[in-house]
């Protein structure tokens, strides 16, 4: 069972979406002489008092560190007196590479025995991975947080930096293991990243001492099924009078709001996709004549793509979503379509941009293929659409000759008609956002197709 597996049982079985984080300090411990006798004496009441109310416990490692080696035992004591179905979310915000990154996950893993984790983005994917290395386990990164002073750095540039760390961090892994820290301060922040990331889980916190709106920060962040988010509070929780009063009360206007609120339901990026190439006459009915020769009743001309920006961007994040878990080290667009999309997904993803020459050079150096590369590199293709795969079969062979390693294509649209089984032949694995199938059905649920369309357009891919 994964974090989120667990995360999840622990939301039905307690009917709670809030997250009781253990930030202790001195004044608020009980009486005694030893801080290790009076942490664990604290935080083991604490956990008896709220693990029927909670979804998850969130210990902020530097309020332990504070008092030493004691308070680090002490949260290894504290720690051992969790539910075990009630999981446990380091908030430790480690940020390194390497070895050190590979020590802090055996740390935070194995000996503190944490179901997740908050990490920085600073570094990039080389912080993150060797947290992921742990299957079951989760990393939460951070994107936009909840302190006044973030904006100097998270607004940064356009669009703002913590958009462009939300949009990164999903690539490092899947929903199984990535989730992100996004501060309930900020409603339109999470609204944001929630249309970024539909299906992550967001920590949220401030709400309580921070003064986030409970009802916007659910509104805007909650996903169409009514989960997505966990709702950290410590202060409002662990120095109350009344500790167990104050998670119930907690807990229950939660689940108040969340009965109120409906979320809107974010169109998928499929249909997101689909729509906007149809908005922008990409994707048209009629009749016309193919590249091949043959007539068609559907015509689509991916070119137009680049001259609308927020189509272009979408076409960018499906082609990066496609992207996670292959491995290459050139980015290779097809001419000439998709090199103007292949070229932003080499500057997205920090790769070497190729591509094969469609015809013949004669001058200057003569070279079949533009760019830098060495012999033995493996290259990912990039195509805007797929038919008999033709296109993609021969900037393949001209790369493989080249002593170039391919074995994966990526295209936009596959139109079913042969392409995909052709290049598996020679040994080419083709990934499509899209097929035309799936384009068919979201435009006549809209109702911007008719049914006798439909119907001669499907009887033509049959045929």
């Amino acid at each position: 069972m994964n974090f989120f597996e667990k995360l999840t049982n622990a939301i039905e079985r307690n009917q709670s979406l809030l997250c009781v984080g253990l930030d202790p300090t001195e004044t608020m411990l009980p009486e005694g002489a030893d801080i290790f006798s009076r942490l664990v004496t604290w935080g083991t009441k604490l956990v008896e008092d709220t693990s029927d109310l909670v979804c998850c416990y969130k210990p902020n490692m530097g309020f332990f560190e504070q008092f030493g080696p004691k308070g680090v035992r002490a949260l290894v004591e504290i720690i051992e007196t969790i539910p075990p179905d009630i999981p446990l979310l380091l908030d430790a915000k480690r940020g390194d590479i390497g070895s050190t990154a590979e020590a802090y996950a055996r740390g935070i893993f194995d000996h503190f025995h944490a179901d997740a984790v908050t990490l920085s983005p600073y570094l990039g994917a080389d912080g993150v991975k060797p947290f992921l290395k742990y299957p079951d386990k989760a990393a939460f990164i951070l994107v936009q947080t909840s302190n006044p002073s973030a904006q100097e750095i998270q607004l940064h540039g356009e669009p703002p930096l913590y958009e462009f760390i939300a949009q990164t961090a999903k690539q490092w892994g899947s929903v199984d293991q990535i989730g992100l820290v996004v501060g309930a301060t900020k409603p339109e922040a999470l609204q944001k990243i929630r249309k970024i990331c539909p299906e992550h889980w967001f920590l949220a916190p401030g709400v309580g001492a921070q003064g986030g709106d409970l009802t916007q920060a659910l509104q805007a962040g909650l996903r169409a099924d009514g989960l997505g988010m966990i709702i950290p509070v410590s202060r409002s929780v662990i120095a109350a009078a009344d500790p167990r009063q104050a998670a119930k009360e907690l807990r229950d206007a939660i689940n108040e709001v969340r009965q109120q609120v409906v979320p809107t339901k974010s169109p998928s990026l499929k249909e997101q996709l689909v729509l906007g190439l149809f908005e922008a006459g990409c994707v048209k009915f009629g009749n016309f004549t193919l590249a091949s020769g043959k007539q068609s009743p559907i015509y689509i001309d991916l070119r137009r793509v680049v001259s609308f920006s927020a189509l272009f961007k979408l076409v960018a994040e499906a082609y990066l979503q496609l992207m996670q878990g292959l491995e290459f080290d050139l980015v290779a667009g097809v001419p000439y379509a998709a090199l103007p999309t292949s070229a932003i997904l080499a500057w997205k993803l920090s790769k070497p941009l190729i591509y094969p020459r469609k015809e013949q050079k004669t001058h200057g150096t003569g070279q079949a293929i533009e760019g830098v590369f060495t012999e033995g590199q493996r290259a990912i293709l990039i195509e805007d659409v797929i038919t008999s795969g033709g296109s993609i079969l021969t900037a393949a062979e001209s790369l493989r000759s080249a002593g170039l390693q391919v074995s994966d294509a990526l295209v936009l649209v596959d139109r079913k008609q042969g392409g995909v089984d052709t290049l598996a032949e020679q040994g080419l694995s083709v990934h499509a956002v899209l097929d035309i199938d799936e384009m068919l059905e979201i435009l006549k649920d809209k109702n911007l197709i008719k049914s006798e369309t439909l119907a001669a357009v499907k009887d033509y891919l049959q045929a």
